[in-house]
């Protein structure tokens, strides 16, 4: 072969490559569709998105559905409002127990049409109700030596135990057992995921609600004479009665 040849061949080879290339890089996203529900107010399992590859390359919300389109059982995902103007914080979404208003939580795409019409307060999925049930039961036996440990004391969970959802998890397998919780009276404190609002006024100090009868966002109750946290039976409560609160809303409008 003549080297005019050669060089036909292997610019040939080359735009074969780049054409290859490019088709990757305008791969379809998945169809996804922006649900009538947020996700708040219930269990739930996610994928940090961040640390896939690729991610750094994301620049819209269909690369978004691309990624979240390769973790496996995912339903849908959900990207800061401002990811597009540079607020990069993404997650793929497995599955979760509570469809909440949508102004509760970033906007939650689904992969899943039939799904993504439906509305706050409906029931979740048969497949997520029963993921959170396993991770209720999963948790029993840490939850009765937490019991164990605490004595009369109560149960205190930590950032130890996880993050949030984690620590919801726990304190829900604390209370299917009948347990109870301690309190230190100052949020982040002392193990305590209690009040952001405390007043002095006993041993430890405790939460305006139980000292001066003074309500407050993310109050746990406690009554003044105890040490007993309520936080998460008042949060449990909360969830509880959330479904049927979201649906009358909707009803409603």
């Amino acid at each position: 072969m003549n080297r005019l040849g050669l060089l036909c061949m292997i610019v040939c080879v080359m735009g074969l490559a780049r054409s290859e290339g490019d088709d990757a890089k305008q791969e379809k996203p998945p169809r996804y569709y922006q649900a009538n529900h947020g996700i708040d107010g219930g269990l739930e399992e996610m994928v940090d998105l961040s640390k896939m590859e690729g991610f750094e390359e994301a620049r819209t919300i269909d690369d978004v559905a691309r990624l979240a389109a390769k973790v496996p059982g995912a339903v849908g995902f959900m990207a800061h409002p401002l990811f597009e103007m540079g607020d990069r914080y993404a997650i793929a979404v497995l599955w979760y127990s509570h469809r909440s208003r949508t102004e509760s939580s970033w906007p939650l795409h689904l992969f899943d049409e039939a799904e993504a019409k439906k509305r706050p307060g409906e029931a979740a999925t048969p497949a997520a109700l029963v993921a959170a049930e396993l991770r209720i039961s999963a948790k029993l036996p840490a939850a009765q030596a937490l019991m164990d440990a605490g004595g009369a004391r109560g149960v205190k969970i930590s950032p130890a135990d996880g993050d949030y959802n984690e620590q919801m998890v726990m304190a829900l397998a604390v209370m299917r057992l009948g347990g109870f919780f301690a309190h230190s009276g100052q949020f982040g404190k002392d193990d305590c995921i209690g009040c952001r609002n405390v007043v002095r006024g006993g041993t430890p100090e405790k939460c305006g609600l139980g000292v001066k009868k003074v309500k407050h966002w993310n109050c746990c109750g406690a009554e003044a004479g105890t040490n007993r946290c309520r936080y998460w039976e008042l949060i449990k409560a909360q969830n509880d009665v959330g479904p049927r609160m979201e649906m009358q809303r909707e009803q409603g409008r």
